[in-house]
């Protein structure tokens, strides 16, 4: 299980949050105490994920099967690989 704070999430309706991310053997959960919000990305839901350098971030988009996911965080490749391991 892999955790990441201080996420900026911007998800298929557009909405941007900042959120803290758990990788787990069957999804990315999704929590934004601020705003009181929490999802929920099925692993199976990941089609494809992307990586660019956006200034000092990195920025994570996750193509899945409702639209994509982009998340802004300063260690970009060690969720793609958290991702990737749970999901082989």
């Amino acid at each position: 299980m892999s955790r990441f704070q201080r996420v900026t999430e911007t998800d298929e309706a557009g909405t941007t949050r900042l959120v803290s991310l758990e990788v787990t053997d069957e999804a990315v959960y999704r929590t934004s105490k601020s705003q009181m919000w929490e999802g929920r990305l099925p692993l199976a839901a990941v089609i494809n994920l992307n990586i660019a350098r956006v200034g000092s971030s990195d920025q994570v988009t996750a193509d899945t099967k409702h639209g994509p996911i982009t998340w802004s965080l300063k260690n970009g490749q060690q969720l793609i690989d958290a991702i990737e391991t749970q999901r082989g």
